[in-house]
Protein backbone atom coordinates (compact mmCIF):
# COMPACT_ATOMS: atom_id res chain seq x y z
CA UNK A 1 0.00 0.00 0.00
CA UNK A 2 1.43 3.48 -0.46
CA UNK A 3 -1.37 5.86 -0.61
CA UNK A 4 -1.21 9.48 -2.16
CA UNK A 5 -3.43 12.73 -1.20
CA UNK A 6 -3.80 15.83 -1.85
CA UNK A 7 -4.30 18.61 1.27
CA UNK A 8 -4.49 22.11 1.63
CA UNK A 9 -2.22 23.66 4.74
CA UNK A 10 -4.63 25.18 7.46
CA UNK A 11 -2.02 26.22 9.40
CA UNK A 12 1.54 25.77 10.40
CA UNK A 13 1.70 23.95 14.22
CA UNK A 14 5.81 23.78 14.46
CA UNK A 15 8.60 24.46 12.59
CA UNK A 16 12.72 23.75 13.82
CA UNK A 17 15.94 22.62 11.40
CA UNK A 18 14.86 20.08 9.41
CA UNK A 19 11.24 19.64 10.21
CA UNK A 20 8.05 21.72 10.04
CA UNK A 21 4.65 20.37 11.12
CA UNK A 22 1.58 21.58 9.63
CA UNK A 23 -2.58 20.94 9.57
CA UNK A 24 -3.86 20.45 6.61
CA UNK A 25 -6.97 19.35 5.00
CA UNK A 26 -7.42 16.70 2.87
CA UNK A 27 -9.29 16.82 -0.41
CA UNK A 28 -10.38 14.19 -1.09
CA UNK A 29 -12.67 13.63 2.43
CA UNK A 30 -12.98 16.77 3.77
CA UNK A 31 -10.57 15.48 7.26
CA UNK A 32 -8.10 17.71 9.20
CA UNK A 33 -4.54 15.97 9.69
CA UNK A 34 -1.43 16.74 10.79
CA UNK A 35 1.51 16.22 8.16
CA UNK A 36 5.63 16.54 8.28
CA UNK A 37 7.97 17.67 5.98
CA UNK A 38 11.54 17.21 6.36
CA UNK A 39 12.40 19.80 2.89
CA UNK A 40 14.50 22.80 2.81
CA UNK A 41 10.93 24.05 1.40
CA UNK A 42 8.69 25.77 3.58
CA UNK A 43 4.76 26.06 3.57
CA UNK A 44 2.17 28.13 4.63
CA UNK A 45 -1.57 28.43 5.07
CA UNK A 46 -3.52 27.97 1.53
CA UNK A 47 -0.70 25.74 0.30
CA UNK A 48 -1.80 22.38 -1.73
CA UNK A 49 0.53 19.57 -1.14
CA UNK A 50 0.86 15.81 -2.21
CA UNK A 51 0.97 13.51 0.77
CA UNK A 52 2.20 10.19 1.87
CA UNK A 53 -1.07 9.45 4.24
CA UNK A 54 -0.12 5.45 3.94
CA UNK A 55 0.75 5.68 7.85
CA UNK A 56 -1.82 6.90 9.28
CA UNK A 57 -4.63 4.93 6.87
CA UNK A 58 -2.84 1.81 8.43
CA UNK A 59 -3.16 3.25 12.06
CA UNK A 60 0.43 3.00 12.19
CA UNK A 61 2.80 4.37 15.33
CA UNK A 62 3.62 7.42 13.54
CA UNK A 63 2.35 10.35 15.95
CA UNK A 64 -0.73 10.05 13.41
CA UNK A 65 1.25 11.99 10.71
CA UNK A 66 1.21 12.76 7.51
CA UNK A 67 4.21 12.62 5.06
CA UNK A 68 4.34 15.77 2.88
CA UNK A 69 6.13 15.09 -0.78
CA UNK A 70 5.95 18.72 -1.79
CA UNK A 71 3.93 21.45 -3.12
CA UNK A 72 2.06 20.65 -6.02
CA UNK A 73 3.28 23.15 -8.81
CA UNK A 74 1.38 25.18 -11.39
CA UNK A 75 4.55 25.09 -13.29
CA UNK A 76 8.57 25.62 -12.62
CA UNK A 77 10.23 23.11 -10.10
CA UNK A 78 12.00 23.08 -6.75
CA UNK A 79 14.87 21.64 -4.94
CA UNK A 80 13.44 20.37 -1.62
CA UNK A 81 17.23 19.47 -0.23
CA UNK A 82 19.60 21.53 -1.84
CA UNK A 83 23.39 19.90 -1.59
CA UNK A 84 26.74 21.21 -2.47
CA UNK A 85 28.69 18.77 -3.47
CA UNK A 86 26.36 15.75 -3.73
CA UNK A 87 26.48 13.05 -5.74
CA UNK A 88 25.67 9.93 -3.54
CA UNK A 89 22.30 9.34 -3.60
CA UNK A 90 19.91 8.47 -0.71
CA UNK A 91 16.69 6.28 -1.28
CA UNK A 92 17.70 5.39 -4.05
CA UNK A 93 15.58 4.43 -6.81
CA UNK A 94 12.60 5.36 -4.99
CA UNK A 95 9.90 8.09 -5.57
CA UNK A 96 12.21 9.96 -3.23
CA UNK A 97 15.61 9.35 -3.64
CA UNK A 98 18.02 12.61 -3.06
CA UNK A 99 21.62 13.48 -3.40
CA UNK A 100 23.23 14.20 -0.20
CA UNK A 101 26.87 15.59 0.41
CA UNK A 102 28.48 12.62 1.61
CA UNK A 103 31.39 13.19 3.91
CA UNK A 104 33.43 10.74 2.09
CA UNK A 105 32.99 11.32 -1.52
CA UNK A 106 35.05 12.49 -4.46
CA UNK A 107 34.05 16.36 -4.25
CA UNK A 108 34.05 16.41 -0.62
CA UNK A 109 36.71 18.42 0.81
CA UNK A 110 37.18 15.72 3.52
CA UNK A 111 37.71 12.84 0.95
CA UNK A 112 41.46 12.55 1.56
CA UNK A 113 40.71 11.58 5.82
CA UNK A 114 38.87 8.72 4.21
CA UNK A 115 41.31 6.88 1.99
CA UNK A 116 43.75 5.81 4.57
CA UNK A 117 43.10 2.25 5.04
CA UNK A 118 44.30 2.54 8.22
CA UNK A 119 41.99 5.29 9.61
CA UNK A 120 41.24 4.78 13.34
CA UNK A 121 38.48 5.66 15.73
CA UNK A 122 41.61 5.37 18.02
CA UNK A 123 40.33 4.03 21.59
CA UNK A 124 37.27 6.06 20.99
CA UNK A 125 33.88 5.30 23.40
CA UNK A 126 30.93 4.14 21.79
CA UNK A 127 28.14 3.68 23.26
CA UNK A 128 25.35 1.66 21.56
CA UNK A 129 21.97 1.04 21.85
CA UNK A 130 18.49 0.48 20.48
CA UNK A 131 15.94 2.55 22.25
CA UNK A 132 16.36 6.40 20.48
CA UNK A 133 14.18 7.68 23.61
CA UNK A 134 17.45 7.13 25.64
CA UNK A 135 19.38 9.52 23.59
CA UNK A 136 18.70 12.65 26.26
CA UNK A 137 19.40 10.36 29.47
CA UNK A 138 23.15 9.55 27.67
CA UNK A 139 23.75 12.77 26.43
CA UNK A 140 22.80 14.84 29.96
CA UNK A 141 24.91 11.46 31.99
CA UNK A 142 27.82 12.31 29.51
CA UNK A 143 27.92 16.47 30.02
CA UNK A 144 27.58 15.98 33.86
CA UNK A 145 30.89 13.28 33.58
CA UNK A 146 32.67 15.34 31.29
CA UNK A 147 31.53 19.25 31.08
CA UNK A 148 34.25 19.67 28.02
CA UNK A 149 33.30 16.75 25.76
CA UNK A 150 32.38 16.45 21.99
CA UNK A 151 29.02 14.35 21.87
CA UNK A 152 28.47 13.16 18.40
CA UNK A 153 25.01 11.71 17.61
CA UNK A 154 25.42 8.44 14.88
CA UNK A 155 22.60 7.65 13.65
CA UNK A 156 21.96 4.20 11.37
CA UNK A 157 19.05 3.58 9.05
CA UNK A 158 17.21 0.46 10.57
CA UNK A 159 14.61 3.05 12.22
CA UNK A 160 13.61 6.42 10.76
CA UNK A 161 15.27 7.62 7.83
CA UNK A 162 14.64 11.46 8.09
CA UNK A 163 17.10 12.57 11.44
CA UNK A 164 14.26 15.56 11.58
CA UNK A 165 11.50 13.03 12.98
CA UNK A 166 13.19 12.95 15.99
CA UNK A 167 12.67 15.69 18.63
CA UNK A 168 15.15 14.33 21.07
CA UNK A 169 18.34 15.44 18.72
CA UNK A 170 16.69 19.07 18.13
CA UNK A 171 16.46 19.23 21.86
CA UNK A 172 20.11 18.35 22.64
CA UNK A 173 21.42 20.22 20.17
CA UNK A 174 19.56 23.20 21.03
CA UNK A 175 20.72 22.74 24.88
CA UNK A 176 24.46 22.42 23.42
CA UNK A 177 24.48 18.06 25.12
CA UNK A 178 25.05 17.02 21.24
CA UNK A 179 27.79 18.71 19.73
CA UNK A 180 26.76 17.24 15.92
CA UNK A 181 25.34 14.39 14.22
CA UNK A 182 25.86 11.82 11.31
CA UNK A 183 23.45 10.11 9.64
CA UNK A 184 24.46 6.46 7.72
CA UNK A 185 23.37 4.63 5.29
CA UNK A 186 19.73 5.49 3.66
CA UNK A 187 19.30 7.89 6.74
CA UNK A 188 19.26 11.60 5.98
CA UNK A 189 19.60 15.20 7.63
CA UNK A 190 22.42 15.01 10.13
CA UNK A 191 25.54 17.35 9.95
CA UNK A 192 27.30 14.88 7.99
CA UNK A 193 26.22 12.65 5.83
CA UNK A 194 27.83 8.97 5.25
CA UNK A 195 27.26 5.95 2.91
CA UNK A 196 27.51 3.80 5.76
CA UNK A 197 28.12 3.00 9.32
CA UNK A 198 31.96 2.22 9.01
CA UNK A 199 32.29 5.74 7.60
CA UNK A 200 29.98 7.48 9.55
CA UNK A 201 31.76 6.34 12.45
CA UNK A 202 34.64 7.59 11.43
CA UNK A 203 33.03 10.65 10.03
CA UNK A 204 32.70 10.80 13.62
CA UNK A 205 35.86 11.11 15.13
CA UNK A 206 37.90 12.76 12.05
CA UNK A 207 35.50 14.95 10.60
CA UNK A 208 33.13 15.87 13.92
CA UNK A 209 35.78 15.89 16.44
CA UNK A 210 34.16 13.64 19.16
CA UNK A 211 35.44 12.65 22.60
CA UNK A 212 32.73 9.83 22.98
CA UNK A 213 30.28 8.83 19.94
CA UNK A 214 26.65 7.93 20.68
CA UNK A 215 25.01 5.42 18.07
CA UNK A 216 21.22 4.54 19.30
CA UNK A 217 18.73 3.98 16.05
CA UNK A 218 16.66 6.41 15.58
CA UNK A 219 12.53 6.67 16.28
CA UNK A 220 10.51 4.03 14.91
CA UNK A 221 11.98 1.07 15.50
CA UNK A 222 9.88 -2.42 14.65
CA UNK A 223 9.24 -5.59 16.31
CA UNK A 224 7.48 -8.79 15.18
CA UNK A 225 7.23 -10.67 18.08
CA UNK A 226 9.66 -13.24 16.07
CA UNK A 227 13.32 -13.93 17.64
CA UNK A 228 14.63 -12.35 14.89
CA UNK A 229 12.53 -9.37 13.31
CA UNK A 230 13.03 -6.41 14.86
CA UNK A 231 15.37 -2.99 14.30
CA UNK A 232 18.18 -3.92 17.03
CA UNK A 233 19.35 -6.68 14.87
CA UNK A 234 21.09 -4.14 13.00
CA UNK A 235 23.39 -3.56 15.93
CA UNK A 236 25.39 -6.58 15.43
CA UNK A 237 26.97 -4.53 12.31
CA UNK A 238 27.12 -1.54 14.24
CA UNK A 239 29.35 -3.70 17.57
CA UNK A 240 31.49 -5.54 14.36
CA UNK A 241 32.45 -1.94 13.30
CA UNK A 242 33.28 -0.07 16.34
CA UNK A 243 35.16 -3.31 17.01
CA UNK A 244 37.42 -3.01 14.12
CA UNK A 245 37.35 0.21 13.43
CA UNK A 246 39.24 1.10 16.74
CA UNK A 247 36.43 1.83 18.75
CA UNK A 248 35.84 0.36 22.67
CA UNK A 249 31.86 -0.73 22.19
CA UNK A 250 29.71 0.05 25.23
CA UNK A 251 26.53 -1.33 24.90
CA UNK A 252 23.53 -0.02 26.47
CA UNK A 253 21.16 -3.37 27.55
CA UNK A 254 17.60 -2.57 26.86
CA UNK A 255 16.24 -3.46 30.51
CA UNK A 256 12.62 -2.59 32.18
CA UNK A 257 10.53 -3.88 34.85
CA UNK A 258 7.48 -2.61 33.79
CA UNK A 259 6.94 -3.75 30.38
CA UNK A 260 3.75 -6.36 30.52
CA UNK A 261 5.39 -8.20 28.00
CA UNK A 262 7.62 -11.18 29.34
CA UNK A 263 9.69 -11.17 26.46
CA UNK A 264 10.83 -7.43 27.59
CA UNK A 265 11.46 -8.19 31.50
CA UNK A 266 14.44 -8.00 33.10
CA UNK A 267 17.13 -7.73 30.25
CA UNK A 268 14.92 -7.75 26.96
CA UNK A 269 15.11 -10.26 24.48
CA UNK A 270 16.51 -8.08 22.26
CA UNK A 271 19.78 -7.61 23.85
CA UNK A 272 19.76 -11.20 24.74
CA UNK A 273 19.38 -12.51 21.07
CA UNK A 274 21.80 -10.19 19.92
CA UNK A 275 24.79 -10.62 22.29
CA UNK A 276 24.18 -14.48 22.57
CA UNK A 277 24.38 -15.21 18.61
CA UNK A 278 24.73 -12.69 16.19
CA UNK A 279 27.84 -10.68 17.32
CA UNK A 280 30.94 -11.81 16.70
CA UNK A 281 32.96 -9.43 18.85
CA UNK A 282 32.98 -9.14 22.15
CA UNK A 283 31.53 -5.76 24.32
CA UNK A 284 31.51 -4.22 27.79
CA UNK A 285 27.83 -4.24 28.79
CA UNK A 286 27.09 -2.04 31.93
CA UNK A 287 24.59 -3.94 33.95
CA UNK A 288 22.58 -1.94 37.41
CA UNK A 289 22.57 -3.80 40.76
CA UNK A 290 19.76 -2.99 43.15
CA UNK A 291 20.15 -4.92 45.74
CA UNK A 292 16.82 -7.04 45.48
CA UNK A 293 15.03 -9.69 43.31
CA UNK A 294 15.92 -7.59 40.16
CA UNK A 295 19.67 -9.15 40.18
CA UNK A 296 18.58 -12.65 40.18
CA UNK A 297 16.15 -12.22 37.28
CA UNK A 298 19.04 -10.36 35.45
CA UNK A 299 21.57 -12.61 36.49
CA UNK A 300 19.90 -15.46 35.61
CA UNK A 301 19.70 -14.34 32.06
CA UNK A 302 23.01 -13.01 31.41
CA UNK A 303 24.46 -16.79 32.30
CA UNK A 304 25.76 -17.67 28.92
CA UNK A 305 26.87 -13.87 27.50
CA UNK A 306 30.04 -14.13 28.80
CA UNK A 307 31.05 -17.93 28.05
CA UNK A 308 29.25 -17.60 24.29
CA UNK A 309 30.53 -14.65 22.95
CA UNK A 310 33.24 -13.20 25.24
CA UNK A 311 31.16 -10.02 26.07
CA UNK A 312 32.06 -8.53 29.44
CA UNK A 313 29.86 -7.46 31.96
CA UNK A 314 30.38 -4.29 34.31
CA UNK A 315 28.21 -4.55 36.93
CA UNK A 316 28.29 -1.72 39.17
CA UNK A 317 25.08 -0.11 41.78
CA UNK A 318 22.18 1.13 40.02
CA UNK A 319 22.42 5.03 39.70
CA UNK A 320 20.12 6.75 41.98
CA UNK A 321 16.62 8.05 40.59
CA UNK A 322 18.14 11.45 42.30
CA UNK A 323 20.16 11.20 39.19
CA UNK A 324 17.15 11.02 36.79
CA UNK A 325 15.58 13.48 38.44
CA UNK A 326 18.34 16.31 38.55
CA UNK A 327 19.03 15.32 34.45
CA UNK A 328 15.58 15.85 33.94
CA UNK A 329 15.37 19.45 35.30
CA UNK A 330 19.05 20.21 34.76
CA UNK A 331 18.47 20.35 30.95
CA UNK A 332 14.51 20.35 30.34
CA UNK A 333 14.56 16.82 28.98
CA UNK A 334 11.45 14.81 28.86
CA UNK A 335 12.56 11.50 30.01
CA UNK A 336 10.13 8.38 29.02
CA UNK A 337 10.58 5.43 26.72
CA UNK A 338 8.33 2.94 25.43
CA UNK A 339 5.11 5.19 26.83
CA UNK A 340 6.62 5.04 30.47
CA UNK A 341 8.72 7.88 32.18
CA UNK A 342 11.48 7.56 34.64
CA UNK A 343 9.47 7.27 37.34
CA UNK A 344 7.31 4.85 36.25
CA UNK A 345 9.99 2.52 34.48
CA UNK A 346 13.47 3.78 35.42
CA UNK A 347 15.68 0.48 34.92
CA UNK A 348 15.81 1.68 31.44
CA UNK A 349 17.17 4.87 32.09
CA UNK A 350 19.42 3.82 35.17
CA UNK A 351 21.26 1.10 32.93
CA UNK A 352 21.79 4.11 30.11
CA UNK A 353 23.22 6.50 33.25
CA UNK A 354 25.75 3.92 33.71
CA UNK A 355 26.85 2.98 31.10
CA UNK A 356 27.66 6.66 29.76
CA UNK A 357 29.59 7.49 33.15
CA UNK A 358 31.84 3.91 32.50
CA UNK A 359 32.10 5.32 29.01
CA UNK A 360 33.44 8.60 30.01
CA UNK A 361 35.76 7.04 33.10
CA UNK A 362 37.38 4.51 30.55
CA UNK A 363 39.13 7.17 28.72
CA UNK A 364 41.49 7.19 31.47
CA UNK A 365 42.79 3.85 30.87
CA UNK A 366 46.15 3.25 29.17
CA UNK A 367 45.52 0.75 26.70
CA UNK A 368 47.61 0.88 23.46
CA UNK A 369 46.62 -1.11 20.07
CA UNK A 370 46.34 -0.79 16.42
CA UNK A 371 43.66 -0.18 14.21
CA UNK A 372 41.16 -2.91 16.09
CA UNK A 373 43.73 -3.44 19.39
CA UNK A 374 41.85 -1.07 21.39
CA UNK A 375 38.44 -3.73 20.94
CA UNK A 376 40.49 -7.03 21.25
CA UNK A 377 39.44 -9.08 24.12
CA UNK A 378 41.95 -8.85 26.12
CA UNK A 379 42.11 -5.06 25.75
CA UNK A 380 38.50 -5.40 26.87
CA UNK A 381 39.34 -6.79 29.93
CA UNK A 382 41.46 -4.57 30.93
CA UNK A 383 39.47 -1.74 31.12
CA UNK A 384 37.11 -3.55 33.04
CA UNK A 385 39.98 -4.29 35.42
CA UNK A 386 41.36 -0.20 35.29
CA UNK A 387 37.01 0.80 35.93
CA UNK A 388 36.77 -2.18 39.17
CA UNK A 389 40.18 -0.60 40.33
CA UNK A 390 39.49 3.33 40.11
CA UNK A 391 36.28 2.94 42.74
CA UNK A 392 33.93 1.35 40.20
Amino acid sequence: MLRLESGIVQRVIKQKPGMQLVEVLLTSSGHLGQAISYSAEKYAAGDELLLNTTAVRLSLGTGGYHIVVGKILADGAADLYPSSWGHIMKMRYSPWQMAVDAVEEQNSPYHSLFTDEQASLEGTPVLIGELHSLLPTVAGAIREAAPSWRIVYVMPDGASLPIGLSQQVAHLKSQGLVSSTVTTGHAWGGDWESVNIYNGLLAARLTAKADIIVCLLGPGVAGTGTPLGFSGMQLAEVIHAVSLLGGIPFFIPRVSFSDTRERHRGVSHHTLTLLRKFTLRPVLMPVPIWGDERDDRIASQLTEIHKQAGHILLRRAAPSQAQLEKLEGLYDLQLSTMGRSWREDPAPFQAAILAAELAVKSAGAAVSGGRSGFAEPDTLAALALFLTRNGE
